[in-house]
């Protein structure tokens, strides 16, 4: 009996000088993490204040296989927010308190693993791309500090936590900005109307830095002359020499009236005229494969392009509408007979 007691009062005793140990571990903990990620501020931004893009790159998602997530009606913006449920987390909430658009972003987090806590988020535009910080600060209580100094230290495990979920956007956002389309829009009839244009003819490899140095120059030109303008931009193709990897085309602008340009910039016409339509959603990068797209639909529709005709692509939403490749709009138009 005596041995029982000793034993008792031992565990007693250690019991009580584990409490105190953990009474004087700090409660307070402050961890950050930075992340340059290469993408538009505007599209970074935008995901982390949309909380229902989280399931994708947040750092709990994968936690669980059952984990639910329920929304607030307010799913962006101050005031919005969502909460989890999990089996292995427990419940968990996160609620954005205060923004400044494209600065930063203050939120409350609640979980029954990590307790409450503050995150901030701050969004740095680079000439590289945009430096994301995430912090979280917050207080642990005496079970939360038992907790983490029995599985590791609990700044260590957040600061792996923040590392995690900054990866996941990464790769979230160059997934965003890769998406791409090719729709078939049918027969259209397209044309009827004076442009503007400059043309060159070079290498299969120099295009990309000519229509580059060349749209921009007559678009600052049909500024300066006050030339009123009757549509998007486009490039015109007036050959394509796949032997000799050679290509003549015109960077064009739609006026409203007929002008008189000089220099380099000329004026023309083009004849209303039946041409078979695709549209492309996605980077320019992408651009190769929606023009072979297109002769694909063409073709699968039955029909025949002529090999003297000249398709044009027009640029309906581009790098000035959005930063954001995903949301550029390209139509191509290919002549049929």
């Amino acid at each position: 009996m005596k041995t029982f007691l000793r034993i008792l009062g031992f565990l007693a005793i250690l019991i009580i000088a584990f409490s105190i140990f953990i009474a004087t571990k700090p409660s307070n903990y402050e961890v950050k993490r930075t992340k340059l990620i290469k993408a538009p501020l505007s599209l970074v931004y935008a995901t982390v204040n949309e909380y229902k893009t989280w399931k994708d790159w947040g750092p709990w998602r994968e936690n669980d296989d059952i984990l639910t997530s329920n929304y607030s009606d307010i799913t962006s913006g101050i005031n919005s927010g969502y909460s989890w449920d999990s089996s292995l987390e427990g419940h968990g909430s996160i609620k954005t308190i205060d923004l400044k658009e494209y600065e930063f972003l203050n939120q409350k987090i609640i979980t029954d693993r990590y307790g409450e806590s503050d995150a901030t988020w701050l969004f740095e535009n680079t000439e590289d791309g945009t430096k994301v910080t995430w912090v979280k600060k917050g207080k642990l209580d005496f079970i939360s500090k038992a907790f983490y100094l029995l599985i590791g230290d609990s700044e260590k495990i957040f600061e792996q936590i923040l590392e995690y979920g900054l990866t996941n956007l990464d790769s979230y956002v160059k997934k965003a900005m890769n998406k791409h389309s090719f729709t078939n829009a049918g027969i259209v009839e397209y044309g009827g109307g004076y442009y503007i244009h400059l043309t060159t003819e070079c290498a299969f490899d120099e295009m990309g830095a000519n229509l580059d140095k060349m749209l921009p120059e007559v678009l600052i030109y049909a500024m300066q002359n006050s030339y009123p303008r009757a549509g998007d931009i486009f490039t015109l193709y007036h050959k394509y020499d796949e032997e000799n990897k050679r290509v003549e085309f015109s960077s064009c602008i739609p006026v409203k009236e007929r002008v008189s340009p000089e220099g380099d910039i000329a004026l023309a016409f083009m004849e209303t005229g039946r041409y078979h339509k695709t549209t492309f959603q996605g980077d320019y990068k992408y651009s190769q494969k929606a023009w072979e797209k297109a002769f694909e639909f063409a073709k699968a529709d039955g029909l025949t392009i002529p090999e003297n005709g000249k398709p044009f692509e027009v640029y309906r939403k581009g790098h000035t509408d959005s930063l954001n490749p995903a949301d550029w709009i390209t139509e191509i138009y290919l002549p049929i007979e």
